[in-house]
């Protein structure tokens, strides 16, 4: 085996879907709505009527049952809403509408609550950090800090931008503990001795404003005295065709993986439901896979671990790469020892 060959078995491609923080408690879409818009109405009702009205709009009925409706309906409507007031002149931010902001605030407070402590965190997390390394890039669909709590839980090193030691986490669709640009500090409430904010380092010529994370915020009680629309402005791409504009704020991260596919051994896709409709993420794998080719020395493998057997139809064009095998299972620790045998003798 080459000296290149040899480097590039160390190295290892994670992609992590919702289905990846389940058993730890961290909703999926369907029950995070409903959960969601409980917490909205109950802290700030005037502006959960305006979504609500809206709602009843979308799915032309009154008494919206939120665990009912389709999320990515929603938020399409909302960015259609979004765009009429930026039309009439009326836009409350370059971020967004107040109603999407809300949103986004109310979802991340939410992930936050149900994200488990770093101290109760289920057992297969801690064993699939621990067998991470600094040559491993993860990337991650979900919203949820639990790969960064476990990680900090093991004193292991990650970082946001690519740059310098430690695992390589890169969260396409954001994060709940991010903000675009940092907080105004002269701004009255403004808290940064309770919520300190560091750059990711992602600033470049396409993303002129760096993205801020607080390790506060990964955490629910992080949570409690953050007022929507002020100091916590969670950096996350929600789903709907409003995700065209939304993927623009993390163009980099975006870009930034092409060469983990080309230099990387095998690849794991846990949890991640390649719906139809997803068509950024579905393109993201039609244009990174082809990278990933098959030589019969190096074994390389792609592995999709997910339990709906019909996810397996989603990712067709994947499983046409020669590297590629679909487990229809629930991710399990029997996987974490696999990977770790496999890290052993690439």
């Amino acid at each position: 085996m080459s000296i290149t060959n040899k480097f590039i078995a160390k190295n290892r491609l994670f992609v992590l879907g919702a289905g990846f923080s389940a058993d730890a408690g961290v909703p999926l879409t369907g029950e995070l709505l409903s959960l969601t818009m409980k917490k909205f109405a109950a802290e700030c009702p005037g502006l959960f009527e305006r979504v609500n009205n809206y709602a009843e709009v979308c799915f032309r009925r009154e008494g919206i049952v939120y665990s009912d409706i389709n999320f990515s309906d929603l938020c399409t409507f909302l960015e259609y809403v979004e765009l009429r007031e930026y039309a009439g002149g009326e836009r409350w931010s370059d971020t967004g509408s107040r109603e999407k902001l809300a949103l986004k605030f109310y979802v991340s407070k939410t992930i936050a609550q149900h994200t488990p402590r770093a101290e109760s965190i289920p057992d297969i997390y801690v064993r699939f950090a621990e067998q991470l390394h600094e040559y491993d890039i993860v990337i991650s669909f979900n919203w949820d800090c639990l790969l960064e709590a476990v990680l900090d839980r093991l004193g292991k090193e990650y970082t946001y931008d690519f740059q310098g030691k430690g695992i390589k986490l890169c969260k396409l669709h954001g994060s709940i503990n991010w903000r675009l640009g940092e907080p105004d500090k002269n701004r009255p409430k403004y808290s940064s001795n309770i919520r300190k904010w560091s750059p990711t380092g992602l600033a470049d010529a396409v993303m002129q404003k760096d993205i801020y994370h607080s390790s506060c915020l990964k955490y629910f009680d992080g949570w409690k005295e953050v007022e929507p629309l002020g100091e916590a402005k969670p950096c996350i791409v929600l789903p709907g065709f409003g995700k065209a504009f939304d993927v623009r704020t993390l163009a980099t991260l975006w870009y930034k993986p092409e060469f983990a596919f080309g230099f990387t051994h095998n690849v794991y896709i846990i949890g991640l439901s390649l719906t139809p409709d997803d068509f950024f993420v579905r393109s993201f794998f039609l244009d990174n896979l082809p990278f990933l080719k098959p030589h019969a020395a190096e074994r390389r493998e792609i592995v999709i671990i997910n339990s709906d057997a019909n996810t397996k139809d989603n990712y067709e064009f994947a499983l046409a790469n020669p590297c590629a095998k679909f487990l229809n299972e629930k991710f399990q620790i029997k996987h974490v020892d696999q990977m770790a045998e496999q890290l052993k003798n690439p």
